[in-house]
């Protein structure tokens, strides 16, 4: 009786299936993860709209608009830029005519698919796009496709690429609204009133050099910092390096702990137990890199363990009188778990305002740090690799000179970020941009960029006079010997 009523069961379970898949509509064979497709209109200096082809990826109102169809928008105005497409490299000329490949500003038909007609649809996935743009790389995450002509097409962040190239934009229910008589401008209090924050768990934009505060969102919220751990790391070796306990010169021992770290997953750089590394080639590896194996085979070096390293870097916090949220338990930022049977993972934490109080410190007592964290890239001679610094508002945003990136599961994915600006007077400041929490890599570096771009408009448009960031007396400029070591 039981397998009667089991078999009657699947009958009516495959029945329903097969009505289910027989009622979805022709284009079914597009993944559902695909970002849907809409044809917006533009609307340039008050004139007719023109369409732009529109991607949104997994939410409504994640715009990445055709880059052929802006580019063929704005041709004859003010802000034309040229565009060439060759497989996955993208060249973009500002006040440039735009040469029409065909399929520009011509509407998505109303079905489509991946592999038949009337429109093929190639954009697998957002992904990092090495743009080219006035000669200068940057690096976006875009999808790439082609038109309705099949010319190869990039489609980009309509934000990130107001960004870069000043645009004026305003999108409400008529559709896409571009100046091309004005700037790129944040009005970061309608955002605020929008829910700009609300897509990180805290945030803080501002003035290092005068300690004045832009713009926050949970500004003394204690949260997971990941690898901008790495930044008091580095604050407490340069310590140790000022009151002569190491030095600069030193040829740091590789740890068996190191090497061990080096091979599991988080993993950055192959250590090898026994060898020598330079202590400023192992600074370089974690500042650019982020390699947790050598910020630990630096505080093994420093302190004599791990452990000891850490009760300076939270004596270090009580010293700057950071506040309690300021925790950590160890050097890199990795988890870890608790040592019992109900094993608890636990990870270092900060509030953005302490961050931007550290930050601080150390660009007055060590200036030159951002001369290290601004490289794109350096080779490691005792270890034979070059290291590629993941911060990648080095491209994006001119003058950006550092500072660290994190990421892990509980962390989200942050950022603590610089770029030196001036002043309505000329006067140099720098500027520090703190994230933390954002849901992936692409909104962290778009959400940083917005902040620090707000952060340069409130600078531009006060009166505020840099205050010199004059280090302590005792203290010598250290970096530049990690950099004369190279």
């Amino acid at each position: 009786m039981q397998t009667e009523r089991t078999k009657r069961l699947l009958c009516t379970l495959l029945t329903l299936c097969l009505l289910l898949t027989l009622s979805l509509p022709a284009y079914a064979d597009v993944s559902f993860t695909l970002p849907y497709l809409e044809n917006l209109p533009l609307y340039v200096d008050g004139g007719e709209a023109k369409t732009v082809k529109t991607l949104h990826y997994g939410y409504g109102n994640n715009r990445y608009v055709s880059l052929r169809d802006m580019a063929a928008a704005l041709n004859g105005t003010a802000k034309s830029f040229g565009l060439t497409i060759s497989g996955d490299q993208v060249t973009i000329t500002t006040n440039t005519a735009y040469t029409p490949q065909g399929g520009e500003n011509e509407p998505f038909p109303e079905v489509f698919s991946r592999t038949g007609a009337p429109y093929v649809y190639t954009a697998g996935d957002l992904f990092y796009n090495t743009v080219e743009l006035d000669g200068r790389a940057v690096w976006y995450q875009s999808f790439m496709g082609q038109n309705t002509a099949e010319r190869r097409d990039c489609f980009m962040s309509l934000t990130d690429l107001a960004m870069q190239l000043d645009l004026d934009v305003e999108v409400s229910s008529r559709g896409i609204l571009l100046n091309t008589a004005g700037v790129y401008r944040i009005d970061l209090e309608t955002l605020r009133e929008d829910g700009f924050y609300y897509e990180v768990h805290s945030a803080l934009v501002g003035d290092a050099t005068t300690g004045e505060i832009f713009s926050a969102w949970e500004p003394e919220l204690s949260v997971p910092i990941a690898s901008t751990t790495k930044l008091m790391s580095f604050a407490v070796i340069m310590d140790a390096v000022a009151d002569g306990e190491i030095s600069l010169a030193d040829k740091v021992k590789i740890t068996e702990e190191a090497e061990q770290l080096s091979r599991t997953a988080d993993g950055m750089i192959n250590l090898l137990t026994g060898t020598e590394v330079t202590l400023t080639e192992l600074l370089c590896g974690m500042l650019l890199r982020s390699s947790n194996e050598c910020a630990l085979a630096l505080a093994i070096h420093t302190a004599g363990s791990e452990a000891a390293f850490v009760e300076r870097m939270n004596r270090k916090a009580r010293v700057l009188d950071l506040s309690d949220g300021a925790v950590f338990y160890n050097c890199h930022g990795l988890p870890v778990y608790t040592d019992n049977l109900a094993a608890t993972k636990i990870q270092n934490r900060m509030s953005a305002a302490d961050m931007f109080r550290l930050v601080a410190y150390m660009l007055r007592a060590y200036p030159d740090l951002t001369r290290i964290t601004s490289m794109k890239s350096v080779y490691l001679e005792s270890l034979d690799i070059t290291v590629s610094n993941s911060n990648t508002l080095l491209y994006n945003l001119p003058n950006t000179v550092g500072l660290k990136t994190g990421t892990t599961n509980m962390s989200g994915s942050c950022l603590v970020a610089a770029v030196e600006a001036e002043d309505a007077e000329g006067n140099p400041h720098v500027l520090v941009s703190v994230e933390f929490g954002a849901e992936d890599s692409g909104t962290r570096n778009t959400f940083s960029e917005e902040l620090l771009r707000y952060g340069m408009q409130c600078l531009r448009e006060g009166s505020t006079a840099a205050r010199p960031a004059v280090p302590p007396a005792d203290a010598e400029s250290l970096i530049r010997a990690v950099l004369e070591s190279f």
